[in-house]
C-alpha cells in the first residue's frame, strides 16, 4: 500500500512575548518518486536518486525543528540515496546515526563519513552524498548569513562563503558535541523560551566555527607554491610562540630574502605583516569568546607576542575598527 506526502505539523503554538518562532515539521511516505521529489526540493538537488531494496517495502520520514536562523533535521530512508545537491544561502552539518555515508564518493575529494560523527558539507559547489539504507543521518542546517557574521565577529575575516575545514578540530568537534547533547531538549522544543533559545543557537554556531575552522585570511590557492603553504601552516600552528622571520624561512625551505620575494610573488603580505595579522585574528577571537572577568586585554595581547600593549590596541583598531576592550566587552 502506498501513500501520500504527510505533512503533519506538530501543534505550533501561536507567537507570543518571550516565545521562538519556532516550527516542527514531520514528512512521511511509501511512494518513491514522491520522496525524489520531497527530496530535490529539501535540499536543492542537482538531481536526487533512491534505489529501493527489493527485500522491503519503501518507506521514508524527516522531522524538522527549528527557526530560520538553525534547524535540527532527522531523516530515514529504506532505500539507498545518492544526490548531487548545492544548499543555497545555508551551512550544513550532518552525522550518520548507524551507519557510514561518502561525500563526493569515488573522486579525490572523497570523505566517508562514519557513525555518530559529524562533517560539513563542503561550500560554493556543488557535490554529491550517498548512503545505503535504513540509516538516520542527522543536520544541523544554518543561516549562512547568520553564521557568516558571527564568524566575522569573531576573526574580523568577510567571508562568502565560508571555506570549512573537513577535518575536524578533535577538541572542537568534542566540544561541538557536547553542546549538541546539551541543548539539544531546548532545541527541539517549540515553545521554549526565545532567548534560551537564541543562546543555545549561538552556541551551537560558535562550536561549529571552532569544530570546522574556516580556512584564515590568506586562503592557500592552488597556485601558491608549498613552500609559501608551510610558511602559512607555520604561522597558524605557533602563533603564540616567538616566530622570526628567520624561522619562517627554515620553516618553508628558503632564505630570508626568497621567503620575502615568494610572499610578494603570491600577492601576499611581508611574512611579519602575516604573522601579525594572523595573530589579531586569534586575538579578536579570544576576546569575543570570553566571558566576563575570565581574561585581559593584557593577558590575550602577550599570550600573542605583543608586548607593548599600546602598540597592540593600535593595530587592533585600526584592523577591526574598534578597540580590544569593545570585543571583550561584546
Amino acid at each position: 500500500m502506498t501513500y501520500s506526502v504527510a505533512v503533519m505539523p506538530s501543534p505550533n503554538p501561536p507567537a507570543q512575548p518571550g516565545r521562538s518562532h519556532v516550527r516542527r515539521h514531520d514528512v512521511a511516505g511509501r511512494d518513491i518518486d514522491e520522496a525524489t521529489h520531497f527530496y530535490e526540493r529539501v535540499h536543492d538537488a542537482h538531481a536526487v536518486r533512491l534505489t529501493q531494496d527489493e527485500d522491503r517495502p519503501f518507506g521514508y520520514r524527516l522531522r524538522a525543528v527549528g527557526d530560520e536562523r538553525l534547524r535540527l533535521r532527522s531523516s530515514a530512508l529504506s532505500a539507498r540515496r545518492w544526490g548531487r545537491i548545492e544548499p543555497q544561502g545555508r551551512y550544513l552539518v550532518t552525522w550518520a546515526h548507524d551507519g557510514e555515508l561518502a561525500i563526493d564518493g569515488g573522486t579525490d575529494t572523497e570523505l566517508v563519513v562514519s557513525a555518530g560523527t559529524p562533517a560539513v558539507y563542503p561550500t560554493g559547489r556543488p557535490f554529491t552524498i550517498e548512503a545505503p539504507p535504513s540509516i538516520t543521518l542527522h543536520t544541523i542546517d544554518i543561516d549562512g548569513p547568520a553564521l557568516e557574521a558571527l564568524h566575522l565577529a569573531r576573526s574580523g575575516e568577510h567571508a562568502e562563503p565560508l571555506r570549512f575545514a573537513q577535518t575536524p578540530d578533535p577538541e572542537g568537534l568534542a566540544a561541538l558535541q557536547r553542546t549538541l547533547a546539551a541543548s539539544t531538549p531546548v532545541l527541539l522544543d517549540p515553545s521554549a523560551d526565545r532567548l534560551t533559545r537564541a543562546r543555545l543557537v549561538d552556541a551551537v554556531s560558535r562550536r561549529v566555527l571552532d569544530a570546522f575552522a574556516p580556512a584564515p585570511a590568506f586562503p592557500r590557492f592552488p597556485g601558491h607554491p608549498a613552500n609559501v603553504v608551510r610558511a602559512l601552516d607555520y604561522i597558524e600552528a605557533h602563533l603564540t610562540e616567538p616566530i622570526t622571520t628567520a624561522d619562517l624561512a627554515a620553516a618553508a625551505g628558503l632564505s630570508q630574502r626568497g621567503l620575502q620575494q615568494a610572499f610578494g610573488r603570491n600577492d601576499l603580505p611581508t611574512p611579519l605583516e602575516a604573522l601579525r595579522e594572523a595573530r589579531l585574528r586569534r586575538a579578536r577571537t579570544l576576546l569575543a569568546d570570553a566571558r566576563p572577568g575570565e581574561v585581559s586585554v593584557a593577558t590575550v595581547a602577550r599570550q600573542l607576542g605583543f608586548v607593548h600593549l599600546g602598540r597592540f590596541a593600535g593595530y587592533y583598531a585600526e584592523r577591526f575598527g574598534e578597540r580590544p576592550s569593545d570585543t571583550l566587552r561584546g
